[in-house]
């Protein structure tokens, strides 16, 4: 996906070429999860694997951080344009929603895979009980994180909609499903009913991290059709 991208841009200026692969590159390596599997549903499944899950939750933490500079060179890139303000709302939000991604996927990744490895021994001591405490702040931290980068794709696609850079229906879909996300990530994740499965899939990182991959593929499109 990375040579596609340099090969479709061609020699056009760095801010194009850059947003683009930033954008691009959280997928590029979130792909290798079609390698690994879903994340285990059990403790002890988890502490057998927790290498992989280690390595799993590093990968995301590089893909937001890639994200959050793919909406840096998009303000740059709109820096003229009547889409500049919007951009810079959006990449302040993903700013403010960057440390808490990178600190719910630390303790995903590398906390609870310690922890899971621990009481999952035959003679493990009992949970104190601060890691419920802990766990319900994260809850916190994850809602807020998941509805600022969703809120952030959402103000970019309106940034570059004002830009002309994509279609008025490429837009609302963005838009329209970036609000979704925002809403369902704010649902219990206990519910029941049809609301469920859209709750879950909400919070999954890899796919709030969906849309900025699919606005770069847009922008390969569009700005590779345009003369430089």
């Amino acid at each position: 996906m990375i040579i596609a991208t340099q090969k479709f841009t061609g020699g056009r200026q760095a801010a194009d070429y850059k947003a683009m692969l930033y954008l691009i590159l959280p997928w590029a390596l979130i792909a290798i999860f079609g390698g690994m599997g879903p994340p285990p549903e059990t403790p002890a499944a988890w502490a057998a694997l927790a290498a992989e899950q280690r390595s799993r939750y590093v990968i995301l933490i590089i893909s937001g951080i890639a994200v959050t500079i793919g909406f840096f060179h998009i303000h740059k890139l709109l820096s003229q344009t009547g889409g500049a303000k919007y951009a810079l709302f959006g990449k302040i939000m993903m700013l403010i929603a960057l440390p808490l991604f990178i600190g719910n996927m630390a303790y995903w990744g590398f906390f609870l895979t310690d922890v899971f490895v621990k009481y999952s021994q035959p003679t493990h001591p009992a949970k104190p009980l601060w890691l419920k405490t802990l766990s319900d702040v994260f809850t916190y931290v994850r809602m807020i994180e998941v509805a600022l980068i969703y809120l952030a794709t959402a103000v970019i696609a309106i940034a570059l909609l004002t830009s002309k850079l994509i279609s008025k229906p490429g837009a609302a879909c963005y838009i329209a499903f970036a609000c979704l996300g925002a809403l369902f990530n704010l649902l219990p994740q206990n519910s029941s009913g049809p609301l469920s499965i859209p709750a879950y899939l909400s919070i999954i990182p890899a796919f709030t991290l969906l849309m900025p991959y699919l606005i770069g593929v847009n922008l390969i499109y569009k700005l590779s059709s345009q003369p430089e």
